[in-house]
């Protein structure tokens, strides 16, 4: 056991530790101190996720546990909040023993397209308050990960210094000092909304490095994505991505410059770790990645890991609706069944209650008012009806009976007749059932009808089943309410038209598409009374071929490049309903104001300062031009 040990710092890389224990202990070669420290010489100086703890753990004494080490002084939590369940447990095993070579390609990093910094990078101002605090520097772990390029604390531009953090000899110690040789990065040409990105980038990093949430399940963050997905409109209730919405709207939000920094451009296609990191994750992505998705989807680690799962209809219990139950409008119902609307793609709510009561709604629900909102009653249940019977029972007058049970005297009469009630008013008029009738006429009149519908089929071959429904619709009534499954087995099956198989040439398609729509954007907005926004919806819709876009993306890569060339996010629309505007103003022979570019346009006063200073400069443009 060593006679003593660095206190390792706040946010301090365990290599830097080992560092200052090398320069302190007073060793000439770094391999005197590997040996001290591991036991042996040939234990390699890795900054990042080093290996054989245990064995360090067990010469610095009982301080702290390996894994304490691991989680607070090694880039560990980093990756591990991001990897599956058993590759973060074979990670830490990994580092732990003395299998150090496996864990960069485990976690995916050896073939990543993100690159780990070259250089150690340092904060300027974080160097000043260590001198003050502790008389010494030392290397932090958050200004050496990748897209940190602004301290998380002091907000300022990092610097990267000549210290390799791939020293070519990598049984090397070297510590971190006030007056090494640095260089401060470089971010002109950024705008001030990306500038601020990457300071969320550099906190949401911090907060990575202090985590310790792991993935429960393979699936576990896949699964968060596509609830916050679902919610803000990229993902059906049922789970489909909407890649078509996805992509225009990561690209609006993230310049390609700023992606390009970032190490994590995007391409529509199967392949692009954009499209990936939706699907069930078989692999890992980097980090950066996953801080790109949780910006885009306005959300941060601590809410991703406590998010629940999409619930369209809010949490259990439900509302029981049921104005003649004990419990009506009392959060008792826990049965829930949620479908898909066919048309809207909407999802649909069932809820039924132990008092029978049984209704649905289509969601999702937005407002409290919502929780007490019936969309169509499937069943009454047994305390309804038995509410009914007695007030029925009492010599209620139907009116009086609708308004309690809360029905239209349609139904109160329907459901009187079906319990045989003896009632003041006229029953409906329900049809006979074969049961009112004898079984010898009841069967003549079936195979009656039978035969005619197999006549009929005979007359028309080349007709459907729906063709002939509508020729005879009684004896297909007839038929479907008392013998289903004869008319089902006996009626036309309908085939579908064996079509041509016809490859498709999409690499022609792409060409003509291409031009059709360079033609289409050039005269945008032309002869129109106000400008449209130039998406890959809009345009779809101006040449007919949405689904063919949306289907079919990855199939006609020029088109769809161009198409991402030249749609425009919100600040470039607002830009450009300026210019429109004030071209509209002149044609007009009318006077360029403010306050007209401001209505004309559409805009509101809270726009951003760069097209407020768009309207200005126009204006000034114009009041010089008068003079």
């Amino acid at each position: 056991m060593l006679n003593w040990f660095p206190t390792p710092y706040p946010d301090e890389l365990l290599y830097s530790v080992l560092a200052r224990y090398h320069v302190r202990s007073g060793n000439v070669s770094p391999k005197m101190t590997t040996e001290e420290l591991f036991g042996k010489r040939t234990v390699r100086a890795v900054w990042d996720l080093p290996a054989n703890l245990n064995t360090l753990q067990s010469k610095t004494g009982d301080y702290w546990t390996a894994e304490q080490l691991i989680f607070n002084y090694t880039m560990y939590p980093y990756y591990a909040a991001f990897l599956l369940p058993q590759q973060a447990k074979q990670v830490m095993q990994s580092m732990m023993g003395n299998k150090g070579s496996t864990i960069h390609t485990r976690i995916g990093v050896a073939a990543s397209n993100v690159k780990l910094k070259k250089n150690y990078w340092v904060c300027s101002d974080c160097i000043k308050e260590d001198m003050a605090a502790y008389g010494e520097t030392y290397w932090h772990r958050t200004h050496q990960c990748p897209g940190v390029f602004i301290c998380p604390k002091h907000e300022v531009l990092l610097e990267e210094t000549v210290v390799s953090a791939k020293a070519f000899n990598q049984h090397e110690y070297i510590i971190a000092t006030p007056m090494v040789e640095k260089s401060k990065v470089n971010l002109k040409g950024f705008q001030k909304e990306e500038i601020q990105m990457l300071k969320q980038i550099a906190k949401a990093t911090d907060s990575l490095l202090n985590n310790r949430n792991l993935q429960t399940t393979d699936n576990t963050l896949r699964g968060k994505y596509l609830v916050l997905l679902k919610q803000m409109g990229y993902a059906s209730p049922n789970g489909f991505v909407k890649r078509d919405k996805i992509y225009p709207s990561f690209k609006a939000k993230f310049s390609k410059h700023f992606l390009e920094l970032l190490q994590s451009n995007v391409e529509f296609k199967e392949a692009d770790w954009l499209t990936m990191i939706f699907q069930k994750h078989r692999k890992s992505f980097h980090p950066i990645r996953h801080l790109l998705v949780m910006l885009f989807l306005d959300t941060d680690l601590n809410h991703l890991f406590d998010i629940n799962k999409y619930q369209p209809f809010g949490k259990a219990p439900w509302l029981c609706l049921n104005v003649a139950c004990p419990n009506f409008r009392k959060p008792v119902v826990t049965d829930l069944t949620i479908t898909i609307d066919y048309d809207t793609r909407k999802p649909v709510g069932t809820f039924r209650c132990d008092c029978g009561f049984v209704y649905s709604r289509r969601g999702p629900d937005q407002t409290r008012e919502d929780r007490i909102r019936i969309g169509r009653i499937k069943e009454y249940g047994h305390i309804w009806r038995g509410r009914l019977s007695d007030l029925v029972t009492e010599g209620k007058k139907l009116m009086e009976i609708s308004r309690e049970l809360n029905s239209d005297r349609a139904t109160i009469k329907k459901y009187a007749a079906e319990l045989e009630l003896t009632v003041p008013w006229k029953s409906p008029r329900n049809e006979k059932k074969h049961n009112d009738v004898p079984f010898e006429d009841y069967e003549k009149q079936l195979t009656e009808r039978k035969n005619k519908w197999l006549e009929l089929q005979k007359l028309y071959p080349e007709k459907s089943k729906t063709e002939l429904r509508k020729i005879a619709p009684d004896v297909y009534a007839y038929l479907y309410r008392n013998d289903r499954e004869w008319l089902q087995s006996f009626s036309p099956v309908k085939t579908k038209k064996q079509t041509p198989n016809r490859r498709v040439n999409w690499e022609k398609r792409d060409e003509e598409m291409l031009k059709t729509i360079m033609k289409v954007v050039q005269s945008w907005d032309k002869n129109v009374e106000k400008p449209t926004r130039i998406t890959i919806t809009s345009i779809g819709i101006k040449i007919n071929k949405l689904s063919l876009l949306q289907k079919f993306a990855d199939k006609i890569p020029k088109t769809i490049d161009y198409i991402h060339k030249v749609s425009e996010d919100t600040l470039m629309f607002q830009r450009r309903r300026v210019e429109w505007c004030v071209e509209k103003l002149k044609d007009e022979g009318e006077p360029i104001i403010e306050w007209k570019i401001y209505k004309k346009a559409g805009l509101r006063p809270t726009v951003s300062n760069d097209v407020k200073r768009l309207i200005s400069l126009r204006v000034t443009e114009y009041e010089s031009a008068k003079k």
